[in-house]
């Protein structure tokens, strides 16, 4: 149905609105930010629809429920935090009015990864190295220019960094962390399903975390990234065009269904705790993310 609308057929995006009958015989569709066209829109489907198709009926639905959600993965006592992601101001780029943008996402750990941040045996003052899986997750899938919208993912092969925990505090049941680190995302790709990625990132990163041994979760946690966006490949001097964005990341609230959802780029995760749907994705020719 949607390969009859404004995009036609063939793969990619179909994203819009879509007016059909309940059968499944296209109307019309627009894909527009702006109201008066969509209100024109659906007019005009249903001017189509009682013009062309008045015996429409509505057949029910074969099954109530879907073959495939993200959802479905959401890992329950593992660690879920929101992000969100802007531009920031700065000598070299002040913001312009359009720059005064900001995107949410989703980060997910299930509970084996979660608790990888930490240590086997904290000792106040101790340093430790948190895997690369840790940083991968993070530089790979979140660490990426969206605060204007969509972007494409670094492979796992295209980060260089590390992160870094210190034991600030250590109590009956409970610990303290500081986390520090940087990374240097370099990208020559032109795009991953579609959406081209940053050439290059440089990020700097710091935050903390309450850990709480008893139950085995987080009781709090807060981190913040600062990066700089440079669209090129060429080696970094002060002639090199770039640009400032930060990003915040806290504990998602599981009981409000609205920070259940599934992280933008859950797909490329790879991890073997995330179901897949039960038909692959369609590929742009694009590789699966090393």
């Amino acid at each position: 149905m949607a390969s009859q609308g404004h995009y036609g057929a063939g793969g990619g995006t179909k994203q819009g609105i879509y007016v059909c009958t309940p059968e499944g015989k296209f109307l019309t569709s627009i894909n527009s930010l702006s109201g008066k066209a969509v209100a024109d829109t659906l007019e005009r489907g249903l001017f189509k629809w009682k013009n062309e198709f008045s015996g429409s009926v509505a057949s029910p639905a074969s099954t109530p429920t879907p073959s495939h959600r993200w959802e479905w993965s959401y890992p329950e006592r593992g660690l879920v935090l929101k992000q969100t992601a802007r531009y920031l101001s700065d000598s070299q780029q002040p913001l312009l009015d359009r720059d005064h943008r900001f995107n949410f996402d989703f980060v997910w750990f299930n509970p084996n990864e979660a608790l990888s941040f930490i240590p086997l045996q904290p000792e106040i003052g101790m340093k430790f190295d948190l895997p690369k899986t840790l940083l991968d997750r993070f530089a790979c899938f979140h660490l990426i220019e969206t605060a204007h919208g969509e972007s494409g993912i670094f492979h796992r092969n295209e980060v260089n960094g590390k992160l870094e925990g210190k034991v600030i505090a250590v109590q009956p049941g409970s610990l303290k962390i500081e986390i520090t680190g940087d990374c240097r995302s370099l990208s020559k790709r032109k795009e991953y399903r579609g959406l081209p990625p940053a050439k290059q990132i440089n990020i700097e990163i710091h935050g903390s975390f309450n850990f709480n041994s008893l139950n085995q979760r987080f009781s709090e946690f807060e981190l913040v990234a600062k990066g700089r966006i440079f669209n090129s490949l060429d080696p970094i001097d002060k002639n090199t065009a770039s640009r400032s964005i930060g990003w915040y990341f806290t504990l998602a609230n599981p009981n409000t269904p609205s920070e259940r959802l599934f992280p933008t780029h859950l797909h490329a995760y790879g991890a073997g705790w995330i179901k897949q749907p039960p038909l692959p994705l369609y590929d742009l020719g694009s590789k699966r993310p090393n």
